[in-house]
């Protein structure tokens, strides 16, 4: 290769004559041929390397389509959840809202509830406390009235014992001096039964 090489650079010189060659001719084509199947060799390299080069920037291209593809669905993808998300976000919060307007009426119809209630329980306690107070007045006055009624029928059935005592003593009396003057009475009508009975007698 050297050889052809001077052999070239020989016959390129200009305004030269070309020298003897110093090698043999089957040197020289043996030479030659070596360098032809080593040029072959290297471009038959170089295709293939070029070939897998091709192959690789078409499964290059392929790759960043298919990452492209991938790309522009996932950024549709995110598009649509970021939609759903802000859809279902709003409606959260227009639910969230209806929802906490509904619990603050509602708190406040308790509490306006609550404070009829409690308005209603202290009316209903107030009263009880005067139907208490009233209910001991009566109860004290029935237990009072209920005393003088026991004493009353006491000194009345006391007054009434006593007439009664006195009522029989005066029947007794009564009964006594009854029994006495039918006792005078019959002397008497014997004693004149004695005396019509003496007088033929007498006369």
């Amino acid at each position: 290769m050297n050889a052809k090489n001077a052999g070239s650079s020989e016959i390129e010189r200009p305004g030269e004559a070309p020298e003897t060659p110093t090698k043999p001719l089957p040197q020289i084509l043996a030479e030659m041929e070596n360098n032809i199947r080593a040029a072959v060799e290297a471009a038959r390299r170089a295709e293939e390397v070029a070939m897998a080069a091709r192959q690789a920037a078409g499964a290059a291209t392929k790759a960043s389509a298919e990452a492209a593809k991938r790309a522009e669905e996932t950024r549709e993808a995110g598009e649509k959840v970021v939609k759903s998300t802000t859809r279902a976000a709003a409606e959260g919060s227009a639910k969230a809202e209806q929802t906490a307007s509904a619990a603050r009426k509602a708190a406040q119809e308790a509490a306006s509830k609550a404070a009829e209630a409690d308005k209603e329980a202290t009316a209903a306690a107030r009263a009880f406390k005067r139907a208490s107070a009233a209910a001991r007045e009566a109860a004290e006055a029935t237990r009072k009235a209920s005393d003088e009624a026991a004493k009353e029928a006491k000194e009345a059935g006391e007054a009434a014992t006593r007439a009664a005592e006195e009522a029989a003593k005066r029947a007794e009396e009564a009964s006594a001096a009854a029994r006495e003057a039918t006792a005078l009475k019959t002397l008497l009508q014997k004693s004149k039964v004695v005396d019509k009975t003496d007088l033929p007698q007498k006369l």
